[in-house]
């Protein structure tokens, strides 16, 4: 039976093979701000962190995991909140936060209080710019598929060239520079992200929290295998940071920013749907061979291998960005948790290689440069063995054709005859009597509240029996689920 449906796809990006077609494929307003946002991670890599904690490995682990704990704050939130978040309200707290953090950090520096007290003055800025980021995301989630990864890359490369051009000022004053990049990019893209998202809420009588419930195939779990890539691979970029200062690096950056510019140049010109797939694998690639060049004794080929650590892990950044925001597009119900999940994995990833990389090193000292080779060895060995073995099947391109865009449900009409069809449904696929009366309310529309209530279950265990009946079906939206009652004839 046909019916005039409405999603939130629709609302805010057509389906993929449509979006690919045509489209802008560069954004100024997202480009710049994801340019801002990298140059903020060198500003916070060469300047913020190191006058921070003194050299302390430590400390440098602590800040992100500060990150990691602001990004999962933000996925939490949004996931439980009744309604969606308010994107403008919490920019401008999200500002404020910044502004405090700049404030509490030069006064921490001027008194000159121990690293412990910068971690704790640090909190805000990291709150303030996580948020940043994941507005960042949602903003290019309004551009076409294609053009994603082609903003980001440009974005990323700009960074670079930002960087050689206002080294000066940011040594000047960078704790300043480092919260206001991060509210440049609230500006430029905050006002536009919260009117398109009031726009799709108004379609929604249904919070976040709730369609997780009856959608959960568009609704990826922090557990999901995306996530686990994420991480995994940001070890390397963890690995690759070089904390302080070097001005002998302008010719890394000068390098890093014409492989950007290619990347990004091969992305506006590819047309394959597996762009994705095709990044990681590069990324992968130049991730391996860093790893295991990086104990090299020469100066030059130590050199190389910084740099295709470097390459491979802006490569996988650009990835993840592209990939979070695409999710975030075909969901947008979603996105806030989807993009902030997947910045708390690739911090998780980041802080792990900064452990690593923080492995002490003594010339002098063979077996603890040889243990540190072993190390490094073992991390080369996990990544080859994860995408081997455990990505097995595993495709980027496919995760995000995976997350199903939430339709707007469009209940049948009332008639004796569905009580039939989901009786019948439920026996011909083995439901439980728990499960048949919770597969009849889905049938009737029923949002996870209602079934709750009417059923007397806790949310847990609503969503478990609403996970076994799309299983026992073979369905993944309450859409779906709907239509098969429709079409089940047989018991009418």
């Amino acid at each position: 039976m046909d019916r005039a449906r409405k999603t939130e796809g629709d609302a805010g990006m057509r389906e993929r093979g449509d979006a690919d077609g045509g489209g802008r494929l560069v954004d100024a307003r997202c480009l710049t701000a994801v340019c801002a946002l990298s140059l903020s991670t060198f500003v916070q890599n060469g300047y913020v962190y190191p006058a921070s904690s003194s050299g302390e490995s430590w400390s440098l682990v602590a800040y992100g995991a500060l990150y990691t704990l602001a990004f999962a704050f933000w996925a939490a939130l949004a996931h439980r909140r009744t309604r969606w978040l308010p994107v403008a309200r919490l920019s401008v707290l999200a500002a404020a936060l910044l502004a405090l953090g700049a404030i509490a950090q030069i006064a921490a520096h001027a008194v000159g209080l121990p690293s412990a007290d910068l971690l704790a003055a640090f909190a805000p800025l990291a709150l303030g710019r996580s948020w940043a980021v994941v507005v960042a995301g949602l903003a290019l989630s309004s551009i076409a598929p294609r053009g994603v990864p082609v903003t980001v890359a440009a974005g990323v490369g700009a960074s670079y060239a930002a960087l050689l051009a206002l080294k000066p000022l940011i040594a000047a004053a960078p704790v300043i520079v480092y919260a206001l990049l991060p509210m440049l990019a609230l500006a430029l893209v905050a006002r536009p992200v919260d009117a398109a998202r009031r726009e799709l809420s108004s379609l929604w009588s249904t919070s976040p929290s709730e369609l997780a419930l009856t959608n959960p195939s568009s609704f990826p779990s922090p557990g999901n295998r995306l996530f686990a890539c994420i991480a995994l691979f940001e070890v390397a970029f963890g690995f690759s940071i070089q904390f302080g200062a070097d001005a002998a690096a302008w010719q890394q950056d000068v390098a890093a920013l014409v492989a950007l510019a290619l990347v990004a140049a091969w992305c506006a010109r590819t047309r394959l749907h597996s762009r994705e797939d095709a990044l990681f694998y590069l990324s992968g690639l130049l991730v391996v061979f860093g790893f295991f060049a990086s104990s090299a004794s020469t100066a030059f080929v130590s050199g190389v291998s910084q740099g295709a650590l470097s390459v491979g892990a802006q490569t996988f950044s650009v990835l993840t960005w592209a990939t979070l925001a695409i999710i975030a597009a075909r969901n947008p119900a979603g996105g806030i948790t989807a993009l902030a999940t997947g910045f708390c994995a690739s911090n998780v990833g980041a802080t792990a290689g900064v452990a690593l990389g923080g492995f002490p090193v003594g010339a002098q000292d063979a077996a603890l440069a040889d243990a540190r080779l072993l190390a490094l060895a073992l991390v080369a060995v996990a990544l080859v063995a994860y995408v081997w073995i455990g990505l097995r099947g595993f495709s980027f391109s496919d995760a995000i054709q995976g997350v199903l865009p939430v339709e707007v449900v469009a209940a049948p009409a009332p008639e004796a005859a569905i009580e039939a069809r989901c009786a019948h449904l439920a026996a011909a696929h083995g439901l439980t009597e728990r499960e048949g009366e919770v597969f009849a309310l889905l049938a009737r529309g029923r949002n996870g509240a209602f079934i709750q209530e009417e059923c007397r279950v806790t949310r847990n265990t609503a969503k478990t029996h609403i996970r076994h009946i799309y299983q026992k079906l073979n369905v993944h939206t309450q859409q779906e689920l709907i239509d098969l009652v429709e079409a089940d004839r047989s018991a009418g």
